[in-house]
Formats: structure tokens, C-alpha cells, sequence
């Protein structure tokens, strides 16, 4: 019984196909495919497409009449990389943005860096903070290149913490009743003190398009006012904003780096844990229990105090990521894989240093895996705010038509990944190609 309900299977399958526009198949043939989750790759094998989704995937697949068929030529087929920790936005310092660049020059910017990630392998990124809802929207309508964005909207902090971006001279906006900060105007970050601020400022972030999002629960480098120890927003403010996130199936992300932060948000029901590289073995362990995503940036041990605007305390920060990625593997925590990268024009391949950095912890695999399969579902935790609802990371029917060809093995050799002009030939992203140099 089994074998003919197989042959009726695949018989109502390629009928479905042959009804299909021709126009609207691709197949991708003669590949060594790893799917975002198996130990090792395919050979041989074929993978059909249909508009924006993966109809099929195997061997000695029958190819539609009339289908575009691109042949691997034996190379590596692997789904579109991730970033879980992004800014596009911030391509310019904050004090530019407050002070003297224009909102739209700003955003012709971020076009071209969104479509520099794409060219380096990253179909979907999580941005994690800024007024990015415009960007997302072309992207998705196609009016310009870029990964998918998962978008969290402005950062929500309490007063003096780390996404507090007033200048020093700036008005407190609860002394005198308007938002008279850019930052707040233009949807960079809100403040927010005490439960019914939270509730808004969530709301407002919710109203605006955020999938999830993003508070600060602890000190930051690149901030004047906090130093990097302290443990923003109270339980019950944190409460407030998992709360409301949840009252519309979503989730809270925080930014923390010292355990008493880390596990107050996870106490709160944080889902996510950004950064985190001063945490402690008591902190690892309920994030552990709780079933929590910590989203580091390991290769930040390797570069010089000089990257940060305010070296004391990325010194700090900088010795701790090794502890930190030793205890996360020590007790097998989901690390999901986000760069933290932002800044001027050019520097999007910093993002491809934090697949090197982790070998030193996991197996190329293993990073592959947190780059595609982990983060995909890390975004899941959206919900039905899931703005990409087909599965993402992995290479399989009714999946997103994101795909990489590498020539060579990644698998095997990781490095691979971070040459994108030497060893990245194809590039699609939700069934268009924007790469092809087989």
C-alpha cells in the first residue's frame, strides 16, 4: 500500500508542477546540498522551485518542461545565511543623527548597506534598533536589494540608560511633556519609566510594525550616561514589556552584559539575551532553564580597544567574551548567531568574522547551523507577527527559496564563508537570483 500511495504522491505532485507557468519553476541541479540541519551534505542532488518557495527537494527529481534549470556543476548548495543582531540604520554616529544628518540621507545609506548583506550570503537579519520600518518595506515590495528584516523598531530604555540618546543639554521629555529628542521623534529609542510608559512605548513599536521587541536592561559601550554594571528597568517594568509583546504573540528581546541584568530580564520572561559576555555561571544556567537565545559576538576578542568610541569599557566586554562562549557551550545554551555590526559604509564584512571566531568553541557545522537553522528559530518566536511565516534556514519543500552556492565545502572548511568573493557563485533570495557566477 505504502509504495503505490508514494507513486500517487509524487504523481499528484509533478501534475501540480506541469499546471505551473514555466516561468515560475527553477531547478537547481547537480549539487552537494546541506539543508541547514544534517551532519554532513547530499550529493548530487536537485532542488525545484516554484515562485518564492522550495517545491521539491532530492534525486533524479523530474524536471518541469520548459523550467529555468541552473546546474550547480557539483558544488555546495546551502540556505541563505542570518544575522540576529543588526543596526542598518546606524551608519552614521548617534551624535550625527541628533544633530546634523538628515533623516533621508540616512536612509540612502542603509539601502546600500542592506544590499552589501545580501551580497555577502545574509538573506534575513533581526535589526535590533532604529526607524528601519521603511527600509523593510522596500525591500519586501522589491523596490530595492536587501535581506529579509525582521525590524524591532526604536529602543525602549529607561531615563539614563543605555538607549536613553539625549545629549547632555537635551530636555527630560517627562519634565516638559513632548518628545524634543530626534532620537525619540524620529523613532530611534523611547523612554520609558514605570509600567504605563513600558506598556506605550511597547505598543508604539508594536503599532509602528516591530516583529519583536527591544529593551534595555543593562549598561552599554557606546553610551555616555551609563556605566556598563547597572541593571536597568525594574522587574515589574520588565514584566510590563513581555506583557504587552505577548498580548500580540510576540517576544522581548534585552541588551545586558552583567549577570544580575541577565537574570532579572530572564526572570521577567526575556526570550533573548544580546550580547551577555560578562555573565557568570549562575546567569548561564537559567538561561539554560529558562530556554532562552543568547545572541553573542565572539570575534569582538579579537579586535583592538581602538574599534570602540569608549575603550574602558569595550575592555571590559572584550575580556569577558571568551568566558562566556566557553560557559555556552559548557551547557549547551541556543547561541544564535548576530554580529552587532553597524557604523560607516564598507564595514558589513565585519559580520563574516564571527564564523571563524566560534571554531574555537563548535564545529563548522555547528556555526552553520546557528547562522541558518537556529536563527530561523530564534525569528520564529514572532508568532503571528511572523512577517516571513514559510520556514526560513533550511532546505526543504514549502521552505523560502533562499539559497547559496559556495564553491567548495563550508562544511569542511568554514572559512569558505568568509571569502563571499572568491567562493559565494549564486545567490537567491525568495526565488530570485541575484548571483551567478557558476
Amino acid at each position: 500500500m505504502k509504495p503505490i500511495l508514494l507513486g500517487l504522491l509524487l504523481f499528484a505532485s509533478s501534475s501540480l508542477l506541469a499546471q505551473i507557468s514555466s516561468d515560475s519553476v527553477v531547478v537547481i541541479k547537480n549539487v552537494s546540498l546541506w539543508d541547514g540541519l544534517s551532519e554532513s551534505v547530499t550529493p548530487n542532488a536537485q532542488v525545484i522551485i516554484v515562485h518564492n518557495l522550495i517545491k521539491q527537494v532530492g534525486n533524479n527529481l523530474t524536471v518541469p518542461k520548459g523550467a529555468k534549470v541552473i546546474d550547480g556543476k557539483g558544488k555546495t548548495l546551502i540556505p541563505g545565511l542570518s544575522d540576529a543582531h543588526l543596526h542598518i540604520m546606524l551608519n552614521v554616529s548617534m551624535s550625527a543623527v541628533s544633530n546634523t544628518a538628515h533623516w533621508a540621507y540616512v536612509s540612502a545609506r542603509a539601502t546600500k548597506s542592506v544590499h552589501s548583506y545580501l551580497m555577502l550570503g545574509f538573506t534575513t537579519i533581526r535589526d535590533m534598533g532604529g526607524p528601519i520600518f521603511g527600509i523593510k518595506e522596500a525591500i519586501d515590495e522589491g523596490t530595492i536589494p536587501g535581506p529579509r528584516i525582521y525590524p524591532s523598531g526604536a529602543f525602549i530604555s529607561q531615563t539614563s540608560g543605555h538607549g536613553d540618546l539625549r545629549n547632555r543639554n537635551d530636555a527630560n521629555p517627562n519634565w516638559t511633556g513632548q518628545a524634543v529628542n530626534v532620537a525619540q521623534t524620529q523613532g530611534w529609542g523611547y523612554l520609558a519609566d514605570g509600567r504605563p510608559q513600558v506598556l506605550n512605548a511597547v505598543r508604539e513599536n508594536l503599532r509602528q510594525g516591530a516583529s519583536q521587541i527591544k529593551m534595555m536592561a543593562g549598561g552599554g559601550i557606546s553610551t555616555v550616561f551609563d556605566p556598563l554594571h547597572t541593571v536597568q528597568f525594574t522587574l515589574d517594568e520588565l514584566q510590563a514589556g513581555v506583557e504587552a509583546a505577548a498580548d500580540w504573540g510576540t517576544y522581548v528581546s534585552v541588551h545586558a552584559y552583567y549577570p544580575d541584568a541577565i537574570k532579572r530580564a530572564l526572570t521577567a520572561g526575556a526570550k533573548t539575551i544580546e550580547h551577555g559576555h560578562l555573565i557568570d555561571e549562575e546567569a548561564m544556567q537559567l538561561l539554560k532553564e529558562k530556554g532562552a537565545f543568547l545572541v553573542p559576538q565572539s570575534y569582538w576578542a579579537d579586535i583592538p580597544l581602538q574599534f570602540s568610541s569608549n575603550a574602558r569599557k569595550f575592555k571590559l566586554v572584550k575580556e569577558g567574551a571568551l568566558n562566556e562562549m566557553a560557559l555556552a557551550k559548557k551547557y549547551g545554551v541556543k547561541v544564535a548567531f548576530g554580529t552587532d555590526v553597524f557604523g560607516k559604509i564598507g564595514i558589513e564584512t565585519d559580520a563574516l568574522k564571527e564564523f571563524t571566531s566560534r571554531l574555537r568553541w563548535y564545529s563548522p557545522v555547528e556555526v552553520l547551523r546557528q547562522a541558518t537553522s537556529l536563527n530561523a528559530e530564534l525569528f520564529a518566536q514572532t508568532g503571528k507577527l511572523n512577517p516571513y511565516p514559510a520556514p526560513l534556514g533550511v532546505i526543504k519543500e514549502g521552505a523560502y527559496a533562499d539559497l547559496l552556492i559556495y564553491d567548495g565545502n563550508p562544511l569542511e572548511k568554514l572559512e569558505i564563508v568568509t571569502k563571499p568573493e572568491e567562493f559565494l557563485k549564486f545567490i537567491m533570495k525568495d526565488g530570485k537570483v541575484y548571483k551567478n557566477n557558476l
